[in-house]
């Protein structure tokens, strides 16, 4: 069988058994309390396999042919077909004659939840009370307290199992390193540098790099924690600010970083789908493939866990051509040039050096995009529009085509672009036409193009100058090219981050360009301190693919160390659940970041490629995850119905009937709208 195949096989298994563990927990307390169980369900709807001692195990429901073998005994025996209902005691008898179990097990044939069906209890029916001290509403309140929140409990208990055994057995994930730093993150400023081991955050051991970014996402944006990192063997202590990405509030907290990497290429199973390369990877600026290691840099000898020197060379590179050593999967070696570009930078905004914006450029096509063959990686937009839309004026910002693109693909519009190309070496302007819109983007609810957008880092031309910068105040012109900065000539962007690098702070620099129409002009540029650190924030990226390290294992010594681990890491996994949802409901947070099956089974499918450590962690995930959900005081859950239950405790009574029912359909309507939602968003943000 199929590798993949297989991993589907065991994630659809999984989710079964998180599942079948939840209401193993309602089925065992009923049980140990006196409750009589009548069935006991994996999955909604009619049965595809049911069993039920006596019996054996049967296509359909084992009921009607329990019906008919009680009926029969009891016909036997005197008692009238009217009576059988209410005659408890009877049944009981016939049970018992005919070996017939009372609890039939089924497995039902929609596969998102499951339930325990309880002698005088009905969630949609608060009113099917039974007269047997066997059923659920003759039970004390404690006891059937214990018997909701039962499966809530053995969830927890799962989760932390699933933990135990990953650690145990290792955990293959990045290590509390840092590999890479966002442009003007609360990392850089910090005090961060690659190489780091985050050694403590807020106080709270850090052991991976999964528990970073949960541990980060669990802090409050814009409060300063403690934080303690170990660089050469030295205990440093910083203090760092989280902040939402991209200054949107409707993110996540984070703190720009990046996992750390092996000079390796990527695994198989990560690169390629189906055969090819995967759409999220950039075909053409891959330099190391899977398999293959770099061994040199700039001729210096590089080990593949010497990432932190590829960095170095990559700042101080300022974007000139780094030499690689590559170590092919035939066992020789050739050479590859790569180019550092300029990092993303953490904060909201466009990328800008003292208000100054790049053009933009195609870093490449989708496979499926309506632009490819059209579009070529490294074409610079001069132009675009569509008709009955406004035209770009001059040459767009990577900000502004995206929006413009967007536009255009909500109406599914045919766009035109004039690009600058590279063509044998000389560059050429060239009009595309046709180009379609309304591809869906994948991981948002967006249409576009389908191409992924950079910054035209070759052509120090200017595509923006933003309001309110230093840039501005100098009367610099939009589309204007720089030619020198302080009597030093300008090629590139990267010229003049270097140059700016030694500007000081309000000291006027001379800056001279050709403006649109080709006239020379020169200008005075004051740099205030805010734009000076802006500028030294900037860092460099590559392109390069590159595997996660191979040597980093998360394992456990002992049980007792696994078993200390997977409680707190069950313990940060609820907490987040909760504050997500508070900061859902304070607005804080996008609902669309609610994943529905759809989202979760891809979201698993993803992890299990990565191994059966990766499985187990991620169910233990979704199990502590569930028990989250399924005490959530709605009514129909199981935090619903304990909340009734306290209700009942403070008034002497439970709620009327009609009260019960209203509250139950309520919550079934809400849960099904929430379902309705999250799934839409899952099929529709991958359509």
């Amino acid at each position: 069988m199929p590798h993949d195949s297989l991993t589907v096989i065991l994630l659809i298994l999984g989710f079964g058994f998180v599942i079948f563990f939840h209401e193993l927990g309602h089925f065992l307390a009923a049980k140990w309390v006196g409750i009589k169980v009548e069935q006991f369900a994996v999955g909604f709807g009619q049965a595809l396999l049911s069993y039920r001692r006596g019996i054996g195990l049967r296509f359909g429901s084992t009921n009607p042919e329990y019906e008919k073998r009680i009926d029969k005994y009891l016909e036997q025996h005197g008692h009238k077909a009217d009576e059988t209902e209410s005659d408890t005691l009877a049944v009981a008898e016939a049970e018992r004659a005919e070996h017939l179990g009372e609890t039939e097990y089924r497995l039902n044939w929609i596969p998102l939840g499951g339930y325990v069906k309880m002698l005088g209890q009905d969630d949609l029916r608060p009113n099917s009370a039974a007269d047997d001290p066997r059923a659920y509403n003759r039970k004390s309140i404690p006891a059937r307290m214990l018997v909701v929140s039962a499966g809530v409990i053995m969830n927890i208990i799962l989760a932390a199992i699933g933990f135990t055994i990953v650690f145990r057995m290792g955990f293959h994930v990045p290590p509390a390193v840092v590999g890479g730093l966002y442009s003007d993150s609360p990392a850089q400023r910090a005090g961060m540098q690659v190489g780091d081991v985050i050694y403590s955050l807020d106080g709270k051991r850090q052991w991976d790099f999964t528990k970073v970014g949960l541990n980060a996402a669990l802090l409050e944006a814009g409060v300063p924690v403690p934080l303690d990192i170990l660089r050469d063997g030295k205990l440093i202590h910083l203090t760092i600010t989280p902040e939402h990405f991209k200054g949107d509030d409707k993110d996540f907290v984070e703190l720009g970083i990046e996992s750390s990497h092996d000079l390796r290429g990527l695994k198989d199973a990560t690169l390629i789908e189906d055969g090819k390369l995967s759409e999220l990877v950039l075909p053409e600026t891959l330099a190391v493939m899977p398999g293959e290691t770099i061994t040199q840099i700039d001729g210096k000898p590089a080990a593949p866990e010497d990432y932190q020197t590829l960095d170095s060379i990559l700042q101080s590179a300022f974007g000139r051509p780094i030499v690689l050593s590559v170590l092919g999967t035939d066992g020789k070696t050739r050479t590859e040039t790569i180019h550092g570009h300029f990092a993303e930078p953490f904060s909201a905004g466009s990328f800008n050096l003292a208000g100054m914006v790049p053009r933009t450029r195609v870093e490449t096509v989708l496979t499926n995009s309506p632009a490819r063959g059209k579009l070529l990686p490294g074409d610079v937009i001069e132009s675009a529009s569509y008709p009955n839309h406004d035209k770009i004026p001059g040459p767009p910002t990577r900000d502004q085509l995206t929006e413009f693109l967007r536009d255009a693909g909500a109406d599914h519009q045919t766009v035109s672009m004039k690009v600058l190309r590279n063509v044998d070496g000389v560059e050429r302007e060239v009009t595309v036409p046709d180009l379609q819109t309304g591809m869906k983007l994948e991981g948002t609810d967006k249409r576009g193009l389908g191409i992924v957008l950079g910054l035209d880092e070759q052509h120090p031309i200017i595509a923006d100058v933003l309001k309110d910068t230093p840039a501005a105040a100098a009367a610099i012109p939009r589309a204007a090219k720089i030619t020198a900065i302080d009597g030093q000539k300008v090629a590139s962007w990267y010229d003049v981050h270097r140059i700016l690098l030694g500007a000081v702070a309000n000291v006027p620099v001379d800056v001279q360009y050709v403006d649109a129409n080709g006239e020379p002009g020169a200008a005075k540029l004051t740099i205030d301190t805010d734009s000076i650190s802006s500028i030294h924030a900037i860092r460099y990226a590559s392109d390069l693919q590159l595997a996660d390290p191979t040597n980093a294992i998360r394992k456990a010594t002992s049980v007792p160390q696994a078993l200390a681990w997977s409680i707190t890491e069950t313990r940060d996994f609820i907490l987040q659940f909760y504050l997500t949802l508070r900061r859902m409901i304070d607005g804080s947070l996008s609902p669309s970041n609610m994943m529905g099956p759809v989202g979760i089974f891809i979201a698993g499918k993803t992890l299990a490629f990565k191994g059966m450590d990766w499985l187990i962690w991620f169910l233990s995930m979704i199990s502590a995850n569930l028990a989250v959900v399924n005490f959530l005081p709605i009514p129909i859950v199981d935090g619903g119905l304990f909340t009734f239950l306290i209700l009942e405790r403070i008034q002497g009574k439970p709620l009327s009937p009609r009260t019960q029912a209203i509250a139950q359909y309520a919550g079934l309507a809400f849960l099904v709208c929430v379902f309705v939602f999250v799934t839409y968003h899952d099929i529709t943000s991958r359509l």
